[in-house]
């Protein structure tokens, strides 16, 4: 779960086979295409579905494919993929997950701006809003079984749009969903990540928020026809939904 991003722009979405983009867990340079038709229920970490409330557990074997496949940050050097956890407390209406490819919205003005939008899709955040740890203090030939740590989240998040394009097209893209750029929403829940603590190890655990992340194409209005300016991607952070990595380090 990366922390800088910058927008890789789509020339064209195809009404069968739609281009989603991940933020999540992409590289620190562009945000990762999607081609899947799975949409609802599924949240993306570097482009790749993981189904909601669920847990994928990491062993000795996978978890380097995981932390790769998910693009994860470690949060040391030596830290162990524990598990990848993925919580929505809310309720999503699928009409507004899966949008007709010609949902658009008309300017004021002839000579405003026009978004088309792609379908929405859920997608991981790259700032950390939550952490918990417990380290267990047995001997290194011993280990703190059950522990429970608690992750929980309060904090404000800021709507977004990821673009290259104006300040003034990014207000424009927040305002057609009813938001304001920079908007704070309230993020606040919880999460109790299980595991078992080797002596001398600490516990942790590292929450992300959830966007609500919609493409679209945006065009300058004109009395001859529209230009093409670019692409653009909103970005909602979802009030009670959360995801976690949990590791062991030391």
């Amino acid at each position: 779960m990366k922390k800088k991003l910058s927008l890789v722009l789509a020339s064209s979405v195809l009404a069968i086979s739609a281009t989603f983009y991940s933020l999540a867990s992409a590289s620190e340079k562009e945000l990762i295409p999607v081609n899947s038709g799975e949409i609802y229920g599924y949240v993306y970490l570097n482009g790749e579905p993981i189904k909601e409330n669920t847990t994928v557990y990491a062993t000795e074997n996978n978890q380097e494919e995981l932390i790769e496949k998910y693009g994860l940050e470690k949060p040391s050097e030596s830290a162990k993929l524990v598990s990848i956890q993925i919580v929505n407390n809310e309720s999503d209406n699928p009409r507004d997950l899966v949008k007709e490819q010609d949902d658009s919205i008309s300017p004021q003005n002839i000579w405003g701006f026009k978004l088309v939008k792609s379908p929405t899709q859920s997608v991981d955040g790259w700032t950390e809003i939550a952490r918990g740890k417990h380290f267990c203090n047995k001997p290194k030939t011993q280990s703190c079984n059950g522990v429970e740590i608690s992750i929980a989240a309060n904090e404000s998040v800021s709507v977004e749009v990821q673009t290259s394009l104006s300040l003034g097209v990014k207000e424009f893209v927040a305002a057609e969903f009813g938001r304001s750029l920079n908007e704070q929403i309230g993020v606040s829940t919880s999460v109790m990540v299980p595991m078992n603590v080797p002596g001398g190890k600490t516990g942790i655990g590292v929450g992300y928020p959830i966007y609500k992340s919609t493409y679209g194409q945006v065009y300058q209005k004109g009395l001859f026809g529209d230009t093409l300016l670019g692409g653009a991607t909103y970005l909602e952070p979802k009030p009670s939904s959360i995801a976690v990595t949990s590791w062991i380090q030391g």
